[in-house]
């Protein structure tokens, strides 16, 4: 008998960061380019709370990926996923980048993928395009220069899909989203069913396309459900307005048989969404519109005070510098009296004014403090009113870009509408409103027995339909979970002593399949079905612990994986502190990376961080030196330094 096939497990390779650089990102305003490597082990970046940490964990994944995650986004298929968080991405950015630095605003990656070593650079408004993409590969430069920015995004897709093992470029956007990112929308694997099921799909399944498979057999088993519903429903209300002549004969429409379907729902809710995306934008053109008016009512005010000022010092004897004449000899060199030229007319003015004499008579003129403060207020209202003048040109500007994204969605929202009014016209209702006179009672009687026997027809085959698709849906289960079975020595045990390091008792995961296949946590043999039944910091950083499990599983040996943690230290008990920073270094120490943000305090986080990760590598970024900070914050930047300093010192390795 031959020897039974061995199973084989799936590996997936993940980019690795090696560089990132940001230019001209308006949140971090004191400076135009951020720039730095990527150590090994972990990175960390380091700020007080509100200077932007979670926002350039966000910026790293857009410019991967080209999309940012929604909160709360639900979330049906990858597919669905990426389609529907692809307009949030367009409105992420908005108040984080000034209108001025819009169109050069972009990121810059450097990246290893594979035995590829790839450089991206992606702009902000053009999220679904490359500026530029190199590819290097055992020393042979690619450098797409001849492609279009779109045609370099397809390049980059198709090689990250080809080298990562991966289904889809979409399904990497879902792994990024929920797998390798855990970020400010705390979203929780162990208790998202669909989410968790889609993940073993991807991470334990052996076929590239058993993800979309599975996800597909879901979808229609959850489609036909809701038909079926809606046509039990549509039945019922068909009988109530047969049993009520009266409400049918002043003009109650019948069931419409495709009213119902989940597709025309879905098609409703786009519209309303894009619909909604327009008055957003107009509202935020009214919003810049009325910053513009007030901006210019301030600015005349200031040109109204500084013109009286400057008159006041015209009409002073002291003020003879600032007389027009006096300033043609000084700039132009020329008399303004006599007609003369040339730079001897700018020195004698010169000296004259220097040595406080009227340059016309050469009488002395006495200095008084008076025109000394004169002269500060009109320096004062000048630097007003260029303040202003900056004002009112970025909010010009932000308001031709508003106006420009303003015809885009609604171009796409009067797309959508004739969409959904060409779906309405092709299923129309079956009509019962009252038509002539002369209509009977039998008549509207048979119409509505007519729809009525057309439902429950539709009914009955649409519960055969969601039988045979539940049956194939409930093989692909089976599948999964002897899938599971299979690799549950392998990836158990790395999710139980990593997440044991942190909560510091036993744990375990089961599987289980009820709607979804999915995992169930068990602490101390008990089985915790909702996140209610753990403290905040107990179930992030379980999850967390998850995600690391699946990473280490899939990656193959040697690539490691990327985590991005926007650490939610504030949740943190502080018997746990150490804990969470002990099971972050020992993911690094096993050959994966982690970049991660994190407040500046005196917990043992980071010390913890710093002493477990001698050997695989610690670095700190710091994210005050890159944006303005409150008096409070300013007041303890040394203190700041200091804490980051004893930190790095604490990651060096012995001996060094």
């Amino acid at each position: 008998m031959p020897a039974p096939k061995a199973f084989q497990l799936r590996r997936l390779a993940f980019p690795i960061l090696h560089r990132v650089k940001l230019s001209h990102f308006s949140l971090y305003s004191l400076t135009n380019t951020i720039e730095f490597d990527f150590s090994e082990g972990i990175t960390c970046l380091a700020g007080a709370n509100g200077l932007g940490k979670s926002t350039f964990l966000q910026v790293i994944g857009y410019g991967m990926t080209g999309v940012v995650p929604k909160p709360s986004q639900k979330f049906v298929t990858v597919n669905d996923y990426y389609r529907d968080i692809r307009t949030f991405t367009q409105d992420y950015f908005d108040g984080r980048i000034k209108p001025e630095h819009l169109e050069i605003a972009e990121i810059e990656l450097d990246m290893q993928l594979g035995p590829h070593r790839v450089l991206i650079q992606r702009g902000f408004v053009e999220s679904e395009s490359l500026r530029s993409l190199t590819i290097e590969t055992d020393g042979q430069l690619e450098e797409f220069t001849d492609d279009s920015p779109e045609e370099r995004q397809q390049a980059y897709e198709q090689l990250l899909t080809r080298v990562s093992g991966l289904g889809s470029f979409k399904e990497f956007v879902f792994v990024h989203s929920f797998v390798l990112t855990f970020d400010e929308r705390r979203h929780l694997l162990f208790w998202d069913p669909k989410v968790l099921e889609t993940c073993l799909l991807i991470f334990v399944g052996v076929d590239k396309d058993q993800r979309a498979e599975g996800e597909r057999l879901r979808r229609e088993v959850e489609k036909s459900g809701s038909r079926v519903r809606n046509l039990v429903f549509d039945i019922k209300q068909a009988k109530d307005r047969l049993a009520d002549l009266h409400a049918a004969l002043i003009g109650k429409k019948g069931a419409d048989e495709t009213k119902t379907y989940e597709e025309y729902e879905e098609l409703v809710e786009r519209a309303q969404k894009a619909a909604e995306s327009v008055t957003l934008v107009e509202s935020k053109i009214r919003d810049t519109k009325l910053a513009i008016a007030d901006s210019a009512s301030r600015a005349s005010a200031l040109r109204n005070e500084y013109d009286a000022e400057f008159a006041n010092r015209l009409s002073a004897k002291k003020s003879s510098r600032q007389h027009p004449f006096v300033q043609q000899a000084l700039v132009d060199g020329t008399c303004a009296i006599c007609g003369a030229s040339g730079p001897m007319v700018t020195k004698v003015v010169k000296a004259r004014v220097e040595a406080s004499e009227c340059p016309l008579c050469t009488s002395v003129l006495p200095k008084s403090e008076e025109d000394g403060k004169m002269m500060a207020r009109l320096m004062e209202l000048d630097s007003a009113l260029a303040r202003e003048k900056k004002i009112l040109d970025s909010n010009s500007l932000r308001v031709t870009q508003l106006e420009v994204d303003r015809v885009k969605r609604m171009s796409e929202r009067d797309a959508l509408e004739k969409e959904l009014k060409e779906f309405s016209d092709k299923h129309k209702t079956v009509v019962t409103r009252r038509g002539k006179s002369s209509e009977s009672f039998e008549e509207l009687k048979k119409i509505f027995e007519g729809q009525i026997s057309e439902l429950q027809r539709q009914r009955y085959e649409e519960r055969e339909r969601g039988t045979r698709m539940a049956e194939l849906y409930r093989a692909a289960q089976r599948k999964l979970e002897q899938q599971y079975l299979n690799v549950r020595e392998n990836f158990v045990p790395r999710f139980n002593s990593l997440a044991k390091l942190f909560l510091g008792v036993d744990l375990d995961i089961s599987l289980q399949s009820r709607e979804n296949v999915t995992l169930v946590l068990e602490v101390r043999k008990t089985k915790r079905h909702a996140d209610y039944q753990l403290s905040e910091s107990q179930r992030f950083f379980i999850d967390i612990a998850l995600r690391m499990a699946f990473a280490q599983f899939a990656s193959s040996n040697g690539s490691g994986a990327p985590l991005y943690i926007d650490t939610p230290e504030g949740s943190l008990d502080l018997a746990y502190e150490a804990q969470a920073g002990e099971m972050i270094a020992r993911f690094a120490e096993e050959g994966h990376r982690v970049f991660m943000t994190a407040n500046i305090n005196t917990s043992q986080l980071l010390t913890s961080l710093a002493t477990k990760s001698r050997r695989a590598g610690f670095s700190v970024e710091r994210l005050y030196r890159w944006t303005e900070m409150s008096e409070v914050q300013e007041r303890q930047e040394n203190n700041f330094e200091r804490t980051l300093n004893n930190l790095e010192k604490l990651a060096k390795p012995s001996g060094r």
